[in-house]
């Protein structure tokens, strides 16, 4: 016969930190900003092909994965490029998978 075996918190273990959907949505966008750049240093890819909301791509900004601009007239169009640390980041999450 089969008993679970009961599993109890050590009382010396760290919770973990909480994990914000954006952070992780922000990171996913900066897995396919490199992508869509191949990886290059500097390259500029415009952002509506890649679909992410506006809240994602502030968060990526915001950590310094990403830089973005506007280009363009009336109709502006948002570019984005990975910063050093971004190109980094992409480079350990996309080796995992």
């Amino acid at each position: 016969m089969f008993r679970p075996f009961p599993i109890a918190p050590s009382s010396r273990s760290k919770p973990l930190p909480a994990i914000d959907a954006i952070d992780v949505a922000a990171r996913y966008f900066v897995y396919k900003l490199s992508d869509a750049t191949n990886g290059q240093p500097g390259a500029w890819h415009k952002l509506g092909g890649i679909g992410e909301r506006p809240e994602t791509v502030a968060k990526a900004v915001e950590r310094g994965w990403v830089v973005i601009r506007k280009e363009g007239g009336k109709g502006k169009v948002q570019s984005g490029a990975l910063t050093n640390e971004g190109r980094v980041v992409a480079r350990k999450g996309l080796r995992g998978l």
